[in-house]
């Protein structure tokens, strides 16, 4: 629990969030007035990247899947509900993902938009505070950045934080419920990578007997609901879309991923040294966190510190994600608060890396948008002083 006096990791972030939420709302603020004001030349929609969610869940709801993975059919679906000035949308998630949005698809989107936020907002508070924590953390909650972005722009960061978090908490205690959990990440898996390697070393058995039966349950299920061909589908068009984009896409959804691999991009360089430059980060955060892992005092469990680090060395590792999957970073950081489990007076606290890596979605954000993308670089300078950081 944290102290009654105010302690500077607390104060660092309430720092921080003071500081970052007005640009954060402007940046919201800028990519919403569009709705009011022009025509939907990007698609846009409230919630926008949750109606992705919901048309492909409808679409499988009615048993047409064959038109999620091919974008022209997706996007015919789309205009059939937006108008024919809907701009591009896809749906790039593999069919472990359908069985989740296909329970929306029944649903008028208002009430599946609704139903969706409340239920990332609600498992992401409970996987990382609680009703009974210190009010000045219940305060930060609700001046983080980064829900209020996953809020108002219909993203998944909320839901998948909230599962990978609380698998990892609860790894011990409830091995069972935990690979349930771990194994629901399924339908973003990039973002398990780490996980693992995590509970093998932690040596729990139960919860990686879970999740592997989780998983084996949502790979068969669709191909037992929509047939073997979507697999294929999401392979043969899904996945090579998404390459593509990374590869030569433009605009803000470029700026929005705060990769080492999009830096590079970013900075003008070619896909062969971003793809270089990119395994060279991951190597590095694999080893940190490998190192840490097998060197860190045995604490029965998984505790805020040591789901900050996977998460930092999981976003550092992927070539491909966005500002708002760094919700697991900001989830640890809360964690961590509250079990007040770092010294005061610990490198990462006097070096103001702590509010640093809180306010990092955002900011990286800016930076990029200003030519300046080196959020990676202050994202593994955060993991390297997370990793030599002693426990309270």
């Amino acid at each position: 629990m944290i102290r009654n006096r105010p302690s500077s990791l607390l104060q660092q972030l309430i720092v921080a969030s003071s500081l970052i939420l007005p640009w954060t709302l402007l940046l919201l603020a800028l990519d919403q007035l569009p709705l009011l004001t022009d025509q939907l030349d990007r698609g846009q929609t409230i919630g926008r990247d949750a109606f992705n969610f919901w048309m492909a869940g409808k679409l499988a709801f009615d048993g047409q899947v064959s038109q999620i993975y091919d974008n022209a059919e997706f996007v015919k679906a789309v205009q059939g509900v937006l108008g024919q000035e809907a701009g591009l949308h896809v749906f790039p998630y593999p069919p472990t993902a359908l069985l989740f949005v296909a329970a929306f698809g029944w649903a008028p989107y208002w009430l599946a938009l609704l139903f969706w936020s409340i239920a990332g907002l609600v498992t992401f508070f409970f996987a990382t505070t609680s009703w009974r924590s210190d009010h000045r953390l219940l305060a930060l909650f609700l001046m983080a950045p980064i829900i209020l972005c996953n809020i108002i722009l219909g993203q998944n960061g909320l839901l998948t934080a909230a599962l990978f978090i609380g698998g990892l908490r609860l790894a011990k205690s409830h091995p069972i419920l935990a690979g349930i959990m771990i194994g629901s990440i399924a339908f973003k898996p990039t973002l398990a990578i780490l996980l693992p390697l995590a509970l093998l070393l932690e040596r729990c058995w139960l919860t990686i007997a879970s999740a592997a039966a989780t998983l084996i349950v949502l790979c068969v299920l669709p191909t037992l609901l929509w047939g073997p061909g979507i697999w294929h589908d999401y392979m043969q068009q899904a996945v090579p879309f998404q390459q593509q984009l990374l590869e030569h896409g433009t605009g803000l959804a470029q700026l929005m991923k705060l990769t080492s691999f999009m830096s590079m991009s970013l900075l003008g360089f070619s896909n062969d040294i971003a793809y270089q430059v990119q395994i060279g980060f991951a190597l590095i955060a694999l080893g940190l966190v490998t190192r840490y892992a097998l060197y860190r005092r045995i604490k029965g469990g998984f505790d805020g510190l040591d789901i900050t680090i996977l998460a930092s060395a999981t976003l550092i590792m992927l070539p491909y994600s966005h500002f708002y999957d760094m919700t697991l970073l900001i989830g640890g950081l809360l964690l961590i608060c509250k079990e007040h489990s770092l010294n005061d007076e610990s490198l990462i606290v006097r070096s103001g890396m702590f509010g640093t890596l809180w306010a990092l979605p955002i900011v990286g954000l800016l930076l990029n948008i200003i030519g300046l993308p080196v959020a990676p670089l202050i994202l593994l300078c955060g993991l390297a002083l997370l990793c030599y950081t002693p426990h309270r």
